[in-house]
């Protein structure tokens, strides 16, 4: 029954236009009460998610508090929270990620549904599709020529490049863990999955970045000479000056989409559904493309360039992330 009177109300709410609309300051109570609330877990970092939270409170008037994390850390305090004691939506997080916790998620299909790409859709609504997010290889242009650049998954395994790889931690980085999935599922008609993960930790000699900022300034700043990171990541270090090339592997390359999803018994879930609505309309979709970097999951919309997209196999993907998981850190304790 949420599901449905959840649905019909962002339904009639997109449909009126009220999302399009200003808060009207005039009449607006300041004496916040439940029904003007929405409480965003992220793993966005701030500057996605401050435009588009800041948009969607002057638009809608409902004031949103921010509760930033690792996407990993996050799905876990939804899981172990009391239902209905915390968040609202889940913004942000792979949806190979997003999946493994779909439980904790109420299912919701927005109204715009049928303009968004289906390649990754939830079957069973347990979250909606945000952005696409492109996995590559950069490297530092001062220290590698463009020619012994590596243009493929495989060269990650090469002694050539031992020691001077930047990879973020999967079990901390939602990304991360997917740039390892696309490596094993690239390369596991030539190596097993534990061959796979015990050349790479060895070529990474166990020094991991913490997160994906710290792996990409690794690359940046010279302290290693190439690394594996996603393209939003790497063009917006580009454009702010960065000296370093994006190589997109010659097998092609996974375009895995992030999410957003409403929490189960979410205490402010009418405004939930709202939001979800607001991140896949037109203008914030238009923002992702022309200012932030990333790929629109609308299919009436995006502009960016094509590249050789290759499939991502979500249900392997969360089949073996905890075994996955288990080895990495066995490898690099």
């Amino acid at each position: 029954m949420k599901k449905i009177v959840c649905r019909i109300i962002a339904g009639l709410m997109f449909a009126m236009g009220i999302c399009g609309c200003a808060a009207d300051e005039e009449s607006e109570d300041y004496r916040l009460d439940e029904g003007q609330k929405l409480i965003v877990y992220t793993s966005h970092k701030k500057e996605i998610y401050e435009p588009i939270i800041k948009e969607f409170e002057e638009r809608s008037g409902i004031w949103v508090e921010i509760i930033p994390g690792g996407t990993n850390e996050l799905l876990e305090k939804i899981k172990f929270e009391e239902s209905g004691s915390g968040g609202d939506i889940m913004f942000g997080g792979g949806i190979d990620s997003l999946e493994v916790y779909s439980g904790e998620f109420q299912p919701y299909r927005p109204a715009q549904y049928e303009h968004l790409d289906h390649t990754y859709a939830s079957e069973s609504d347990a979250y909606t599709v945000f952005s696409r997010l492109p996995v590559v290889l950069i490297y530092n242009k001062k220290l590698v020529i463009s020619a012994g650049a590596p243009r493929s998954w495989e060269e990650l395994l090469n002694s050539r490049w031992k020691g001077h790889i930047a990879y973020a931690d999967p079990v901390k980085s939602g990304s991360s863990y997917t740039s390892l999935q696309t490596l094993i599922q690239v390369l596991n008609n030539q190596y097993s999955q534990e061959e796979i993960l015990r050349n790479f930790s060895n070529n990474l000699e166990h020094d991991i970045a913490s997160g994906s900022e710290e792996a990409i300034e690794n690359v940046v700043t010279g302290k290693k000479l190439i690394g594996v990171t996603y393209e939003e990541a790497a063009l917006k270090r580009i454009a702010a000056g960065a000296d370093i090339g994006v190589i997109y592997p010659e097998q092609g390359t996974t375009a895995v989409p992030d999410g957003c999803a409403i929490i189960r018994d979410a205490p402010h879930q009418e405004n939930a559904c709202l939001f979800v609505e607001f991140i896949v309309g037109e203008d914030v979709q238009r923002l992702l493309e022309d200012q932030l970097y990333r790929r629109s999951v609308r299919v009436d919309l995006t502009r960016a360039e094509a590249i050789r997209e290759i499939p991502y196999d979500l249900d392997y993907s969360g089949e073996h992330r905890e075994e996955v998981l288990a080895l990495w850190e066995e490898l690099n304790p």
